[in-house]
C-alpha cells in the first residue's frame, strides 16, 4: 500500500510541476529581417526592416515605456565598418490599461515592424556585406510579464550590384 501512495505522489509532483512549467513558458518572438533596398551604391543608403510577430494575445513593452522600470524593446545592430546608423523607427505604441496598473501602458502589439536607415561609405568595395543585430524584448499577456529575450537576425545587403538579395536570417537566443 505504501508503494502505490508514493507512485501516486510522485505522479501528482510530475504533473503538477508540468502544469507550473507550462504556465510559464516563455513566449517567442518570430522575426524575419527584410532588406528593402534592392542594391545600395557605395555613398548611398540602405533600408531594412524587422517584422516582429508575437503569439497571440502576448505584447511588448515600447522602445520608450510609459514607466522606467519596465524592459524597453531595443534593436541593436553590430555594424560592419564603412556603415553607420543614420535612424532607427520604432512603430507608434499603443497604450494599454492593464487591470492594477494605474496608468496606460505604452506597448507593441503582437505584430510590428522596425525600421532602420543605414549610410554606406563611398569607400565600400562592391559585394554582399552583412548586418548583424538582436531584438532584446520582454514579453508580457494580461497577467504576467515573462523575462526578457533576444532574439538575433541578420541581413544581407548587395553593395554596388543590382540583382537578387542573399537570403536574411533569425536566431532565436533564450539565454539572455
Amino acid at each position: 500500500m505504501r508503494a502505490g501512495g508514493a507512485c501516486v505522489a510522485i505522479v501528482l509532483v510530475t504533473a503538477s510541476t508540468t502544469v507550473v512549467l507550462a504556465q510559464f513558458k516563455r513566449p517567442r518572438a518570430e522575426v524575419a529581417p527584410v532588406v528593402e533596398t534592392t542594391s545600395v551604391a557605395p555613398g548611398g543608403e540602405a533600408r531594412l526592416a524587422l517584422r516582429v510577430t508575437l503569439p497571440p494575445k502576448v505584447h511588448v513593452q515600447s522602445d520608450k515605456p510609459s514607466d522606467p522600470s519596465l524592459i524597453p524593446t531595443v534593436l541593436t545592430l553590430d555594424l560592419p565598418g564603412g556603415l553607420s546608423l543614420t535612424q532607427t523607427v520604432y512603430p507608434k505604441s499603443e497604450q494599454l490599461k492593464q487591470e492594477g496598473v494605474k496608468d496606460p501602458l505604452s506597448v507593441f502589439g503582437s505584430e510590428f515592424t522596425v525600421r532602420i536607415l543605414l549610410k554606406v561609405a563611398r569607400d565600400v568595395a562592391p559585394g554582399a556585406v552583412v548586418v548583424p543585430g538582436r531584438l532584446r524584448y520582454q514579453a508580457c499577456d494580461d497577467t504576467t510579464c515573462f523575462p526578457p529575450a533576444t532574439v538575433e537576425a541578420k541581413w544581407s545587403l548587395l553593395v554596388g550590384r543590382v540583382g537578387k538579395q542573399p537570403p536574411s536570417t533569425a536566431k532565436h537566443d533564450d539565454s539572455r
